[in-house]
């Protein structure tokens, strides 16, 4: 086999597979991911949508343009934004990570509501909460004891029960909630963000809510809502 034929093949196999991905991110909503968040990943797309482009057409005069298939991986791309104008708002990935996530969900509100904890985080990261103390350091505390070592004196105080706190933190955890907040009016559970861009789930107690609209405790607005039931949303602010 040529050097010429191996690259033909590599372009050709290339094309397919960025274009596959591009029609699964518009179909499956991954253009706002929560894994690599609401505007990285936007320009993650927009990357992958010009490479797929130029190596879709240069696909065509290397299988030939009277071959049908040739078209295919340009039809894929074409396909994946006709589907985004279509159906802007199906958000279908947030309605897949909400099913798969809505019993430690509704578990979370219940506990947090019962065990009084009203802010916490996932104490794996560098800035630690429980209610009205914090910490500040590189430890993870994943175990009951080591949460009871750093936080025992806090829990005693307030009269908490230790086992409610792990069995939340060990629930967000799972569903990747960096943090919790709870106000009369919301639960918000934050999975990840960078300085005022946050993203995660808010329920809300007392109204529906709207883009625009300002969640507490920073005043952060809402700028991309996806509503689910019972209240519940996945929220993008900055």
């Amino acid at each position: 086999m040529t050097i010429r034929k191996v690259i033909s093949n590599i372009v050709k196999s290339m094309a397919m597979a960025v274009s596959l991905v591009i029609l699964l991110a518009c179909v499956f909503d991954l253009q706002y991911s929560i894994l690599i968040g609401p505007f990285l990943d936007v320009l993650l797309l927009m990357g992958l949508t010009v490479i797929g482009m130029i190596l879709s057409i240069v696909t065509i005069p290397l299988n030939g343009s009277k071959k049908l298939y040739s078209y295919l991986p340009l039809s894929l791309i074409i396909v994946a934004f006709s589907f985004t104008a279509a159906f802007p708002k199906l958000s279908l990935g947030h309605h897949i990570h909400y099913l798969m996530n809505k019993g430690n969900l509704e578990v979370i509100e219940k506990e947090s509501t019962k065990a009084n904890v009203y802010d916490l985080t996932d104490m794996l990261r560098y800035q630690k909460s429980l209610n009205d103390e914090s910490l500040s350091n590189d430890l993870k505390y994943i175990t009951k004891k080591e949460i009871e070592n750093a936080f025992g004196g806090y829990i005693k105080k307030q009269n908490l029960n230790i086992d409610e706190i792990v069995d939340i933190q060990r629930r967000m955890i799972d569903s990747d909630i960096i943090s919790l907040n709870r106000t009369d009016d919301y639960l918000i559970l934050t999975v990840d963000g960078f300085v005022d861009n946050e993203y995660g789930y808010v329920k809300s107690f007392k109204k529906k809510l709207k883009v625009g609209d300002e969640l507490p405790p920073y005043g952060f607005v809402i700028v991309r809502l996806i509503k689910f039931k019972d209240g519940w949303y996945f929220f993008y602010t900055t």
